[in-house]
């Protein structure tokens, strides 16, 4: 269905949503309780504005006081607008509307005005309207060390979804009745629960502790929240050495989740030395994205550490030679 078929004889806050018509027209028409006191009419002329249904007076959309059989009693049809209420055919709603005490607007020769309210501008943006609707919670301590740029993406995803437990693991999947056993792939003797594999399990801690070690951190083996909490205090900052720590963290969690998968659904078995090979590889490979390090004592301890080329505390060289 044609969205101007849609609202032939209608008005958009209160055209009824089709049976049959696309996904985005579906969508904007839900939003339409959420979103409409938040735009405006200012009035001018009243030529543009819906008497009715527009948001113009200070009580709201007028539709939401009067019923059907009053505003056919009304004398004012719904197509009717700002412009009609001071005509004769208007003076009894106006003698109604006169009567809450709340001022009228006065018509002029300038032209009605469309507002936003989301904004100081009064101009409708995406990002406006999205911070108008969003859901608002309290801010998490860890949001600026996940999706930190040092971070590769597919590591913050799996870190997020950690941080708010919601990694499918079968302890979780187990609560939602999606199956019936729910014992680690790493041990076969408790719940595959994300305290569990971060790092309650001796050997994804032992791989902690690799991890640790590599980056010159101090490191206890606490609940997932505690680590969590650790990481997002001690690890923020632009330090070469903070920004690889980082990295490294989000690189240890993919990879632990990574091999438990490969354990569960490929039936392959773990082992400890890849995936300590694939944290230093990868690891390696981003260092070698940075250029012109500052050589301290803490850099070129975790240089050593990894087995990084020591080429990241030379400055990258941008000169390119002349063409011919």
């Amino acid at each position: 269905m044609d969205s101007l078929d849609l609202l032939k004889k209608a008005n958009f806050w209160v055209a009824k949503k089709p049976t049959c018509c696309s996904w985005a027209w579906k969508k904007i028409l839900q939003l339409r309780a959420e979103c409409r006191s938040s735009f405006y009419w200012r009035i001018g002329n009243g030529s543009s504005v819906s008497l009715w249904f527009d948001n113009w007076h200070p009580r709201g959309p007028l539709n939401l006081y009067f019923s059907d059989l009053a505003i056919y009693a009304s004398g004012l049809p719904k197509q009717a607008t700002m412009a009609n209420l001071f005509t004769n055919c208007g003076a009894m709603i106006k003698r109604v509307l006169d009567s809450w005490a709340d001022p009228l607007p006065t018509l002029s020769h300038s032209s009605d005005r469309f507002g936003w309210k989301g904004n100081t501008s009064h101009l409708f943006t995406v990002a406006s309207a999205w911070d108008l609707i969003r859901r608002r919670k309290t801010r998490v301590s860890w949001h600026t060390f996940i999706w930190n740029n040092s971070i590769t993406s597919r590591y913050q995803f799996n870190l997020w979804l950690i941080a708010k437990r919601r990694l499918p693991t079968q302890a979780l999947l187990l609560s939602y009745g999606k199956i019936d056993s729910a014992l680690c792939p790493f041990c076969n003797e408790v719940l595959d629960s994300i305290d569990h594999l971060f790092f309650g399990y001796c050997i994804s801690a032992s791989i902690a502790f690799f991890w640790a070690s590599r980056c010159n951190l101090p490191w206890r083996n606490n609940s997932w929240v505690e680590n969590l909490n650790w990481a997002a205090t001690f690890l923020m900052g632009k330090e070469f050495y903070k920004c690889i720590a980082r990295f490294s963290f989000g690189a240890l969690c993919y990879y632990i989740w990574k091999h438990r998968n490969n354990i569960l659904f490929r039936e392959q078995s773990l082992s400890v030395p890849e995936v300590k090979n694939q944290l230093i590889k990868v690891d390696k490979d981003k260092a070698t994205t940075y250029r012109n390090v500052d050589d301290t004592y803490r850099n070129r301890r975790l240089q050593r550490s990894w087995g990084i080329d020591p080429i990241i505390f030379s400055a990258r060289d941008y000169s390119t030679s002349a063409s011919p």
